[in-house]
């Protein structure tokens, strides 16, 4: 049994009319008797009763009649959701992000994208640079935000923004009390740090700076994401470098200090795999690159 013959068949239930289904299926009468024949057989049940001028649904046809209706629905539905997966109008978007990365212009991208595929659900994850990079690899994620470098052939990367860094320590810390900080102030001072398993790089230019005015940094506490960083901080273990989109949000326990100069500022590269050929990120990427970058956080 095909589909096509349960449109044959309620066209000519809804018609009652040999004739008129015909023409409304854009067929010759005497093929479409025959079509309905072989459905009768297939289902060893009469379907309709027959007369020179009459065709009436038996019982039997009456509860095919309720159930091919069903069939055709479920059919037309999953129909249109193929075509709309195809253009990427439905389905789920899976994105890695760094806490630094969730700024305004990453919700006015996520607000433009759902107004123009409301269809599309977000799974958002919130993972390091090097989480993201091995999930992005391994097609557990469709895209995500994160720092450079990305160094892996198959990924591929656009630039979204950058940030400067600023120094966040316990409120009341004698760092946060100087005028002015020097790269010598860091000698011996306790840090609280992302994991080295857990990053690539983030603190090497703050690390080397201080080197450079012959300061030395000590390691105090590690710690394995962003927030639990601050709240490590606020809770006195030490200080650290962090990206200013940070400091935006206020935290109790904590202060935001300038760092001295020198530093680069911190990029945001937004990175998917080049073989990943959904409609969905497709769409994505188009509406990375058509919203207005913001200003440089200084």
């Amino acid at each position: 049994m095909e589909l096509r013959h349960l449109r044959y068949f309620v066209a000519v239930a809804e018609e009652l009319n040999f004739r008129r289904a015909a023409e409304r299926l854009h067929l010759a009468q005497p093929p479409l008797s025959t079509q309905i024949k072989a459905l009768e057989a297939e289902l060893g049940a009469k379907l309709f009763e027959r007369s020179t001028r009459s065709v009436r649904l038996t019982p039997s046809g009456r509860v095919f009649l309720d159930e091919a209706r069903l069939v055709l629905m479920a059919a037309e539905q999953a129909e249109q959701s193929v075509r709309k997966a195809e253009h990427g109008l439905t389905g789920t978007l899976r994105i890695g992000l760094l806490a630094p990365t969730a700024t305004h212009r990453l919700a006015r991208m996520l607000r433009r994208y759902r107004q123009i595929f409301p269809g599309v659900q977000f799974s958002l994850y919130e993972l390091t640079s090097t989480e993201q990079l091995q999930r992005l690899r391994a097609d557990q994620l469709d895209v995500g935000l994160l720092r450079p470098p990305v160094g892996f052939p198959e990924l591929d990367s656009t630039f979204l923004e950058e940030s400067s860094m600023v120094l966040a320590a316990p409120a009341g810390h004698r760092l946060a009390k100087l005028r002015r900080i020097e790269w010598r102030d860091f000698h011996n001072e306790p840090m609280v740090m992302i994991h080295p398993t857990l990053q690539h790089g983030y603190y090497d230019m703050f690390l080397s700076l201080c080197a450079k005015a012959g300061a030395t940094p000590v390691v105090g506490q590690y710690a394995n994401d962003v927030h639990s960083k601050l709240w490590l901080i606020s809770a006195g273990f030490g200080v650290a470098p962090t990206t200013k989109t940070i400091a935006e949000v206020r935290r109790p326990g904590l202060t935001f200090r300038e760092l001295p100069s020198g530093l680069s500022l911190v990029q945001t590269m937004v990175v998917w795999k080049r073989a990943n050929a959904s409609p969905i990120l497709q769409n994505f990427l188009e509406c990375i690159s058509s919203t207005p970058k913001s200003g440089i956080q200084k």
